[in-house]
């Protein structure tokens, strides 16, 4: 805003201080004018009192000295020094140029009475005292005057009869100059008086000025300032004027307000942030508690009422259902529930069905008329997962107003890990079934590659025995099947134990290293053959079948080598190939494998080769040419997590 220039405070000051300063210039000047108007009044006075002075010793002279030349000399000597203090410039100079003037009037009066009557009366007596000088034949003769002794008396009395007047009018002018000098100081003694009247009276207005204009604005700004400081907007001063400070006050006030405005602003956002960040918190704390719930219960079944409970506490919602489905049907069952279940399923699921609630992609609202004409507000979230859904979670609204947009959304992912907890449930059911009826069919196909083949000769051998006993001489024979059918029963014994602990092999609590290492101090224990264990991978990713698969194939080529090789020592090594796959090696000194294919009643061998190929890998078994076998497996991961600096194998034998 612009200030205008009668209003300005720094205006009002200077005109002010240039007032003062004015005053004191013209003060000075005043006082050097009156003073350089007054030098050589003193002077002038004393020129003036010294005519008054001469006049006398001229009168003096006239009446005591005698008429010789001396005389003549001395009073024309008075008669010229009166004229020079008359005509001099110290005298004349204080004389005002003014024809009116009191002190022009007295001095020419005085200058006309000297030449018009004083000084012709002189130049008759010194005319005369000059002849009688001048015929004087001796200067103790008397002297023969042309004009009588009683001329020059009367010449004399005549000087005296003017001079008193004459004298009197230089008084006349010694006291009019020196009132004219006091005249001046007076003048000059006024204008001090009032200069520094007014000087004093324009230091008081600027005072009163700095104080009301300057001092109580000022010390109003401040004040204000630190109640700004202190986040107080609620003072205003006072001071609105059109000056400067007044215009900066009216700026201040504006200030407060839209600081006091912004202020509230912020604190209002302040607030809204701490409760978002508390619905965050609320929110978060829910999603661990659901998924961590969801996690570790044995089935999502179990969680329901808890996640209910949880939803109500911490979104401050109503009560709420969870109702699960076959997607193949159109009813739910209702698994778990806050609600008071016999109202809430005559006001819904006897009304509407299960229609009403499935089938939907997205949340709804449900407006339902309870028994004494309330209106209940309901919002179903369909629990779903990869457009498969399994049921749908209803919640109540509090007080009968709506769900807040970012409670749809929260309530929204709850439904969402429910039906992934339920997806991932039934996958593990279904992988539970899956391995388990691949574990029944491998223990199928064990006990028929074992034991059912060793009854099975054990059944033909009892055959022959039966065919013999009924002919004679058939003893020997009859023992020989005899002492075979003992040794097949020693051998489906041992291999029935052997199933039995292959059977129960599990890792419980341990991982796949752990077990690996109790496996092999296990044969240790077992037998006289010393196994050693070179295990070069350090970290296992493998599905919990690979590894029952792996330990009961070492397991399984480890008891071969105990029961049948007669090896002394023994060696595996697990590591990885130079293409990432996982290389199983067990190397012994015993006696290596004949050309037949197997020895009767012995099947480690096609086990071994199974179990290999259910890992979808390559089973070698081979000859050591310094004797001894090499068992050799070689498969990838399901998971396939092979270190990309592995170490190659360098030699397999």
């Amino acid at each position: 805003m612009q200030i205008k220039n009668r209003h300005s405070l720094l205006l009002s000051l200077g005109i002010l201080m240039a007032s003062i300063a004015l005053l004191a210039i013209s003060s000075m000047a005043a006082s050097l004018f009156i003073a350089d108007t007054m030098q050589g009044q003193a002077t002038a006075i004393n020129e003036s009192g010294s005519l008054r002075m001469r006049s006398y010793r001229i009168a003096s002279s006239l009446i005591y000295d005698s008429p010789d030349e001396r005389h003549y000399q001395e009073t024309l000597s008075l008669i010229n020094e009166f004229e020079q203090h008359l005509l001099s410039t110290n005298l004349t100079n204080a004389i005002p140029e003014n024809d009116k003037h009191p002190l022009h009037i007295a001095y020419h009066k005085i200058e006309k009475q000297w030449y018009e009557e004083i000084q012709p009366i002189f130049d008759i007596y010194l005319e005369g005292i000059s002849e009688n000088t001048g015929s004087q034949k001796s200067t103790d003769s008397y002297i023969n005057m042309n004009i009588s002794e009683a001329a020059v008396i009367n010449l004399r009395n005549q000087y005296f009869l003017v001079v008193s007047d004459f004298v009197d009018d230089i008084d006349k002018l010694v006291n009019l100059l020196e009132q004219n000098s006091e005249t001046r100081i007076k003048q000059l003694r006024l204008y001090q008086f009032i200069a520094l009247a007014l000087t004093l009276l324009l230091i008081f207005t600027v005072l009163v000025l700095v104080y009301k204009r300057v001092h109580i604005p000022l010390k109003q700004l401040l004040f204000a300032a630190e109640c700004t400081r202190k986040s107080d907007f609620s003072f205003r001063t006072s001071y609105t004027q059109d000056d400067e400070l007044g215009q900066l006050g009216s700026a201040f006030n504006s200030m407060a307000e839209d600081l006091s405005h912004i202020y509230k602003e912020l604190e209002n956002r302040v607030k809204q942030k701490t409760l978002d960040l508390e619905r965050s918190h609320d929110s978060m704390e829910l999603l661990y508690k659901t998924v961590r719930r969801l996690n570790e219960a044995e089935s999502p079944h179990d969680t329901f009422p808890s996640i209910l409970k949880d939803i109500e506490q911490l979104l401050s919602t109503g009560q709420g259902v969870i109702c699960l489905s076959d997607p193949t049907k159109e009813n739910a069952a209702m698994l778990a529930s806050t609600l008071q279940t016999r109202d809430f399923r005559e006001l819904l699921c006897e009304q509407h069905y299960c229609k009403k609630c499935l089938g939907q992609c997205k949340p709804q609202n449900l407006n339902i008329e309870n028994a004494s004409g309330e209106i209940l507000n309901y919002t179903t979230f369909p629990i779903s997962e990869q457009n498969n859904q399994y049921g749908v979670l209803i919640i109540q609204s509090a007080n009968t107003k709506p769900l807040q947009t970012w409670q749809i959304k929260l309530l929204q992912s709850i439904a969402g890990h429910i039906g992934i907890a339920i997806k991932l449930s039934q996958q593990a059911a279904e992988t539970r079934r899956l391995s388990l009826m691949e574990e029944r069919g491998s223990m199928a196909r064990e006990l028929h590659d074992s034991l059912a083949q060793s009854l099975t000769f054990m059944k033909i051998q009892v055959s022959r025995l039966q065919a013999l006993l009924k002919k004679p001489d058939s003893k020997a024979d009859a023992e020989n099947i005899i002492s075979e059918l003992r040794m097949g029963l020693n051998s489906a014994y041992k291999e029935l134990r052997e199933l039995l602990t292959t059977f129960r092999l599990k890792i419980d609590g341990e991982d796949f290293n752990e077990a690996l290492l109790k496996t092999v101090a296990e044969f240790n224990e077992r037998s006289s053959t010393r196994i050693e264990c070179e295990n070069k991978i350090t970290y296992y990713d493998l599905t919990p079948n690979e590894e029952i698969h792996i330990l009961q194939l070492i397991r399984e080529a480890l008891s071969n080598i105990v029961q049948h090789a007669n090896a002394s020592q023994a060696k595996l090594i697990i590591q990885y190939t130079d293409n990432g796959l996982i290389n199983i090696c067990i190397n012994d000194n015993g006696i290596g494998i004949s050309e037949k294919k197997s020895q009767a009643h012995h099947y480690g061998i096609s086990i071994m080769d199974e179990r290999a190929k259910a890992l979808n890998g390559i089973l070698e078994i081979n000859n050591n040419p310094q004797g001894g076998v090499t068992i050799c497996l070689n498969f990838l991961p399901t998971n396939n997590t092979a270190p990309i600096n592995i170490e190659p194998i360098k030699n397999v034998t």
